[in-house]
């Protein structure tokens, strides 16, 4: 599972950089097969950047690896072929992880915003400034409610949005990174800009993130979660059209998101005992996808 390997690791100053919002329940295998990203995949990339080698078992049973400990290994990326795979190419049977040493200093920030459009323009000026945390993550109001009620972490309740942004590496730059994130965020309406005191409290606000999904049963029994990237400068607006396509289908919609790289998931919210739901449901996923498609997007 993908968390025991940073929990073995960490002890030793290194971690793997993975780290998929299933982290607690995802396998390294797993993450091969779908080249798994997770909110630090911003700064770090997702799972090809950070698998040497891998030995899989053909269609026709052939054993082969592919990859290698070299640091340059010659010939064709076949392991970069098969990551991503899900499955089609061949079993994954051994796995060969690039391991990441563990950053001297980490400053994790949660800024409020009244509205999702702030949080986004917020995350889009972070970047054109220069500055590429190593996380950003964004979670609208209903979600962050959800997540609340279920993990209790102390995420604000009563804010329109709230943006999960971290940043590591030494720390006088880092401390410069976390004070320009925050100006950042004021500049941008932010309403309250909170610290992690401790990495107690920094893993608490990551596990509120993590359990986005799981905390979602509170608010309705089934989700159809889309997954679409857009321009980072197209975030607030496409946003602001997932919402508009949900009412004009008569559905709740709750957004988590990487927003870092422009990564939307959108969740539609539904009781599927609902006489018809499916059609409404299915109709306003296809018109998000547009309207992703339509702002420069492609699908993740």
């Amino acid at each position: 599972v993908n968390l025991d390997l940073t929990k073995h690791l960490t002890p030793l100053g290194y971690h793997f950089a993975p780290d998929p919002s299933s982290q607690q329940v995802c396998t390294i295998g797993g993450n091969v097969g779908n080249n798994s990203g997770g909110p630090h995949c911003l700064a770090y990339g997702v799972t090809n950047a950070h698998i040497l080698a891998i030995e899989v078992v053909l269609a026709d049973s052939e054993i082969v690896t592919l990859g290698g400990l070299d640091a340059e290994p010659s010939g064709y990326d076949l392991r970069g072929v098969f990551i991503g795979g899900e499955g089609m190419l061949g079993i994954t049977t051994k796995v060969a992880v690039r391991i990441t040493p563990n950053p001297p200093s980490v400053r994790t920030l949660l800024l409020s915003f009244d509205t999702p459009r702030d949080a986004a323009a917020t995350v889009s000026a972070v970047i054109a400034a220069g500055i590429v945390p190593a996380a950003m993550e964004v979670m609208d109001q209903g979600i962050t409610i959800a997540v609340e009620n279920y993990v209790n972490v102390g995420y604000p309740r009563d804010a329109g949005a709230v943006l999960l942004a971290e940043v590591d590496g030494l720390p006088d730059g880092v401390d410069i990174d976390a004070q320009r994130i925050s100006d950042i965020g004021r500049q941008h309406g932010a309403t309250d800009v909170r610290q992690a005191a401790s990495d107690e409290e920094r893993m608490l606000l990551w596990k509120g993130r993590k359990t986005a999904f799981g905390a979602v049963a509170q608010i309705a029994p089934n989700y159809y979660l889309h997954d679409t990237v857009v321009p980072r400068s197209k975030l607030a607006d496409t946003l602001e059209e997932v919402y508009r396509i949900a009412d004009e289908h008569d559905l709740a919609v709750v957004n988590v998101f990487h927003a870092g790289d422009g990564n939307l998931d959108p969740l539609l919210l539904f009781n599927g005992q609902e006489p018809g739901i499916y059609d409404r449901v299915h109709a306003a996923g296809a018109k998000i996808v547009e309207a992703s498609l339509a702002a420069g997007g492609v699908l993740s």
